[in-house]
């Protein structure tokens, strides 16, 4: 399986991992919600919004921005 970005759109936290992580420990609720972002890449993406920065093999999701309704990333 190939390894993605995911997000919690509660606290804002990302990581890389090859299956949706748990929601367990998410420090605004009382658990994570996880919105695969990208797979992982060598381009660099940064959201104007909440500030993620990623680096994906193509743009990642516009859903569930901690910081906003939708990300809105550009290409760094």
């Amino acid at each position: 399986m190939a390894l993605s970005w995911y997000q919690c759109k509660h606290c804002g936290t990302s990581i890389k991992k090859d299956s949706s992580p748990s929601s367990l420990g998410c420090s605004k609720k009382s658990s994570h919600s996880w919105t695969k972002l990208a797979e992982v890449g060598d381009t660099n993406y940064s959201c104007k919004k909440c500030g993620t920065t990623i680096q994906a093999k193509s743009s990642p999701s516009s859903l569930s921005c901690p910081d906003a309704s939708s990300h809105s990333w550009t290409k760094l």
